[in-house]
């Protein structure tokens, strides 16, 4: 507190922060606040923000999440929109992790600061990758035609349709490979002739191209259906010709192709 004969216990308990990610929240773009209690006694965490600079402010989220004394717990924390610049990623500044705690010898809440460590410059990583994709996807727009085929392959249902990939920049760009959402498997369509490849090699003399592609069921269960949040969110490598390390963007999937996914996977 402010009153200068206040004591270190008027701070909180003592904890630090760590910013870490795990595979699963890549997908979900998020990372995990890795609290660890110092303290002699267990800590209820009450309310979680983290301040990342760079990145657009998230508001605080409500937890109700108890730290047991000399534990480490991980609080998933969404990070929202990255402050791309038009060239490149923002400068990523220090985080520090607002809390909102109590404990059982001290039932107020109390306000605690922490600096987000980030020993292996986790966030400087994914706000450089969030703004390439997004340049990226400035770069060459990618959609798939209205028209799609049902037809059948190996016993099961397919679509044959085409991804329309469209150079926008004055670079030259390859589309290297397709692959499908969580229910819909996506690959090049074999039917249509040898697979190119690059499926598709996009200059300023030649901006567009066809890429024939075959859709299908993935994995089409109650359990998949109900968990699913973004559907149709398709995966197109793109990046210079002869680049090994492509990023993937996600084309545009119109409600024509939507209706047409549906006759394979249903929901």
């Amino acid at each position: 507190g402010d009153d200068p004969g206040a004591t270190d216990e008027d701070a909180g308990p003592v904890m630090s922060a760590e910013i870490v990610q795990l595979r699963r929240d890549q997908v979900l773009e998020r990372v995990e606040v890795s609290l660890h209690n110092r303290s002699g006694e267990p800590v209820m965490v009450e309310r979680l923000r983290v301040d990342m600079p760079g990145f657009r402010p998230v508001p605080p989220v409500a937890k109700d999440s108890p730290i047991a004394a000399g534990l480490t717990v991980n609080l998933p924390w969404t990070y929202g929109d990255v402050r791309c610049r038009p060239d490149r990623a923002p400068d990523v500044g220090p985080a520090v992790v607002h809390l909102r705690v109590h404990t059982a010898s001290r039932p107020e809440p109390v306000d605690v600061t922490l600096p987000g460590q980030d020993p292996d410059g986790l966030l400087q990583r994914i706000a450089d990758r969030t703004c390439l994709v997004e340049r990226v996807g400035r770069e060459v727009s990618l959609r798939f035609e209205d028209t799609w085929t049902l037809g059948r392959d190996q016993g099961r249902k397919v679509l044959h349709g085409t991804l329309l990939a469209r150079l926008e920049g004055a670079e030259p760009r390859d589309v290297s490979e397709v692959a499908g959402a969580v229910m819909y498997g996506l690959v090049p369509d074999e039917s249509a002739g040898t697979t190119p490849d690059p499926l598709a090699s996009l200059t300023p003399d030649a901006p567009a191209a066809r890429v024939p592609v075959m859709a299908y069921a993935a994995r089409c269960d109650g359990h998949t259906k109900g968990e699913i949040k973004k559907p149709f969110e398709f995966l197109v490598w793109v990046g210079p010709p002869g680049d090994d390390e492509p990023v993937a963007v996600t084309p545009e999937v119109g409600e024509a192709t939507k209706l047409a996914l549906r006759q394979v996977c249903a929901f």
